[in-house]
């Protein structure tokens, strides 16, 4: 069985979501209807398996190579030894609180991809979503051994 090349797959993801952003700037960024918001410099908190699907999608890849191809690149943070990158998570916008299954990006895969293939001239600002300090403890323990996000996360 060959290898799977990663840095390939990941290069289409990476052009993929550039040019869909590109087409429509709300697929990220936008609580509530986008696939993707960042939520600190290190990283976005992507709304699952939507994610996935559409990055695959984008990238004319089945979602589960998508989804790998980013676990095994280290761009989609898990936990050790399952590297399972799925957490359910509180989270906020505008006054009202959703229950949604998540997963962490690596925030400069996004950025790279949205500045070399999206056109945006720097890198998103933080969006007004936020996960409830309930969760907190559980997003520090999936985070150990790797830096957590910031405390300005969490409302």
């Amino acid at each position: 069985m060959p290898l799977k090349d990663y840095t390939a797959n990941l290069d289409r993801l990476q052009k993929g979501l550039g040019r869909a952003f590109a087409d429509e700037p709300w697929l990220l960024n936008v609580p509530g209807r986008s696939v993707a918001c960042k939520i600190d410099h290190l990283y976005y908190l992507a709304v699952m398996p939507a994610f996935g699907e559409s990055l695959g999608r984008w990238a004319g890849m089945f979602p589960e190579q998508a989804v790998e191809t980013l676990v095994r690149t280290g761009n989609l943070i898990t936990r050790a030894p399952e590297r399972d990158p799925l957490l359910r998570l509180h989270v906020g916008w505008g006054g009202r609180v959703y229950e949604i299954k998540a997963a962490f990006v690596d925030a400069d895969f996004m950025d790279r991809a949205l500045k070399t293939y999206g056109g945006l001239p720097s890198v998103l600002n933080v969006s007004d979503l936020k996960i409830s300090s309930a969760d907190r403890p559980a997003v520090e323990a999936f985070f150990a051994d790797k830096t957590p996000p910031q405390k300005l996360v969490y409302f």
